[in-house]
């Protein structure tokens, strides 16, 4: 959107002062009118962007992290290297917003890779690092990669659904057609600490204290003991990834829980997805965790010190959804977490009244909403989190969900969620 010259405004104001005004007051009133709309074209006027009320640059000392499921999934294994080979309207979307945004360190959640890094080169090379025809954005290089195995696909020998067959999407450690479906990357300007990355891909949901186990209508275990025993509680996994930034340390903690859905009166969805959220809450809640163990061998939750941003799809709305016991409240509330102010966009306020349905009837602000689902189902909800620790003072925030007609109004509709970020820096 252009903004219209302010001349024509100026020759209304000095044809109605000329009658009311002294020609000494009228001058410097007209000098000072002038001042005023030049500055008000060059800031304050200028539209909302992107779904903010502005998207701004880098205030020195800021670090912009965001988390964006970008819906890169596709249904076979290799698909989306052969779009990311052509010219794929979807991803140049995708990658418009991303080079929009500009964030420094990004989490995309539902990126298909099983643990190749082919794609994510392919992604970067043709669409990050190179301009669109149809947009302004300049190229954008992220030097420091993170992707690892995840369980979306991944076979587990078990009967998960209890449906009597075995190999069904539904019986791997994380649902998903194909190994690495629906998985996640970590883009990053600052160096990544790779030796010192924790993941818990293998963690078992049983070794998890209290753990919200799904029961039958008998109140006995819905999975049988042998199940149980061996049933992974991370649907895609949970990663520390340790970023070098400004000399210090920042602890991204990135996660993509299951939807808390697709599933029958036991409810296993529902309560392995606010087990996996509270896995987190544990996890910065105390160093002294020994049944904690992650892939690596190493125990124990993360320092009390330690700097983190937690990142990522959580599929849990604080107010509305279908969420068990909400989750999101316990990191929300979380005496470490910088919750508030709650990233917000004007688009996701007027997607909510244009669509009705069941965001009439939902509790939460529809301003801070993430995620544009079934308005005849769960509505539409916030789900994508970017929260801070308490060694970060919020800059500003905001979700790129523009109003019809605005910039990226159109490439938002690339995926059923929405970029989120947050601009922090160090508290000092």
């Amino acid at each position: 959107m252009k903004y219209t010259s302010p001349p024509g405004i100026v020759r209304t104001v000095r044809h109605s002062l000329r009658f009311c005004l002294p020609t000494d007051a009228r001058r410097a009133f007209l000098a000072l009118s002038v001042i005023v709309l030049m500055a008000c074209r060059l800031h304050t006027c200028q539209p909302a962007f992107a779904g903010t009320d502005d998207i701004p640059s880098q205030t020195a000392g800021s670090i912009r992290i965001a988390t964006f499921n970008v819906s890169m999934n596709r249904r076979e294994d290799g698909q989306l290297k052969r779009d990311l080979a052509g010219d794929s309207e979807q991803i140049r979307s995708i990658a418009t917003i991303l080079r929009t945004v500009r964030p420094d360190i990004v989490l995309l959640n539902e990126f298909d890779q099983s643990n190749d890094p082919a794609a994510v080169e392919l992604f970067q090379q043709r669409f990050l690092n190179s301009k669109g025809d149809d947009d302004s954005a300049g190229p954008i290089h992220y030097p420091h990669v993170y992707a690892a195995a995840v369980n979306t696909g991944q076979p587990s020998g078990l009967d998960l659904d209890q449906n009597g067959r075995f190999g069904d999407p539904g019986d791997n450690f994380g649902f998903g057609f194909f190994p690495g479906q629906y998985a996640m990357v970590v883009l990053s300007r600052f160096p990544i600490d790779k030796d010192g990355v924790r993941t818990f891909q293998k963690f078992r949901w049983k070794d998890l204290p209290n753990a919200a186990a799904p029961r039958g209508a008998n109140g006995q275990l819905w999975y049988p003991p042998a199940v149980w025993e061996k049933l992974r509680l991370s649907s895609k996994s949970h990663w520390d990834v340790p970023i070098r930034v400004q000399g210090q340390t920042l602890h991204l903690l990135a996660c993509h829980p299951t939807p808390p859905a697709f599933d029958g009166p036991e409810a296993r969805n529902q309560r392995r997805n606010h087990d996996e959220i509270r896995l987190w809450h544990e996890y910065i809640s105390s160093e002294d965790l020994p049944w904690l163990t992650d892939d690596q061998g190493r125990s124990g939750g993360l320092a009390a010190e330690a700097k983190f941003v937690i990142a990522g799809d959580l599929n849990a709305d604080p107010s509305d959804g279908n969420s068990y016991e909400s989750p999101a409240g316990l990191l929300l509330k979380h005496p470490r977490i910088v919750a508030t102010p709650a990233p917000r966009s004007p688009g996701g306020r007027a997607a909510s009244l244009e669509q009705g349905g069941v965001n009439k009837r939902h509790l939460g602000e529809a301003a801070t909403d993430t995620a544009d689902f079934s308005d005849s189902a769960v509505g539409n909800l916030r789900v994508d989190y970017v929260l801070p620790s308490t060694g970060f003072s919020i800059v500003k925030s905001g979700v790129v969900w523009p109003e019809p007609g605005e910039p990226l109004s159109t490439e938002v509709r690339a995926s059923d969620h929405r970029l989120v970020w947050v601009n922090v820096q160090f508290a000092k």
